[in-house]
């Protein structure tokens, strides 16, 4: 698919941001009658069980981690300047990086390798139409600069060997609060999950598929 970018398409980043959050909703949305409706075949007490909740917890708080770092780095600059240090250099997209390590994590807190493969799948069938979309944009808006920037960092696979950072960096704390705000979705996956397969475990909620 072709993307077109036209003047009114460069000026709205905030609309482009309203737009990604609603079709975040409808993803929750069309995947909730499998979470509400599904548990996991893997008894409670078994070691696998809980070593995917486990890697689930460290996931998580890693994945909110990374997005928070960055944020340090980008908060507020995004559409005025090109971050080329710090998370920046190694990958250009560490925020998005930072999510799908946390969705894989909420993933795994679900103990059904089957979820996690859906919520994989889910991020990789969007995400990159979303980045697609938003490289388009910054290479309209600084050119050269970004397309220089674009052969040498990787999209998605940090490359550590590029790290680069600045002794000091000017940090704006609105938008890190911003991201730690943001970030508690992240948190929220886990008691909403708690919640389900306790109603699972009681009967509340009807099983209908065991999933592996």
């Amino acid at each position: 698919m072709n993307v077109t970018y036209t003047s009114n398409t460069i000026s709205k980043p905030a609309k482009r941001l309203k737009s990604r959050m609603k079709h975040k909703r409808l993803l929750i949305l069309l995947s909730l009658p499998l979470f509400l409706f599904s548990s996991t075949w893997l008894p409670e007490s078994s070691p696998l069980h809980e070593a995917m909740q486990w890697a689930g917890y460290f996931l998580i708080i890693l994945g909110v981690a990374v997005r928070i770092y960055c944020s340090l780095y980008i908060g507020g600059r995004k559409d005025s300047d090109i971050i080329t240090h710090g998370p920046f250099s190694v990958v250009r997209n560490p925020l998005y990086v930072g999510s799908f390590i946390a969705v894989i994590g909420i993933g795994l807190q679900t103990a059904s390798l089957i979820l996690v493969g859906v919520m994989i799948l889910g991020f990789l069938l969007y995400y990159p139409y979303v980045v697609k979309a938003e490289e388009g944009y910054l290479e309209q808006k600084f050119g050269k600069k970004y397309r220089s920037y674009k052969a040498i960092v990787p999209r998605w696979v940090p490359n550590l060997s590029l790290w680069k950072s600045p002794e000091e960096i000017m940090i704006k704390p609105y938008f890190v609060f911003r991201t730690i705000t943001d970030s508690f979705g992240f948190f929220l996956a886990l008691p909403i999950l708690e919640t389900l397969h306790y109603m699972h475990q009681t009967g509340q909620l009807k099983t209908f598929l065991y999933l592996f």
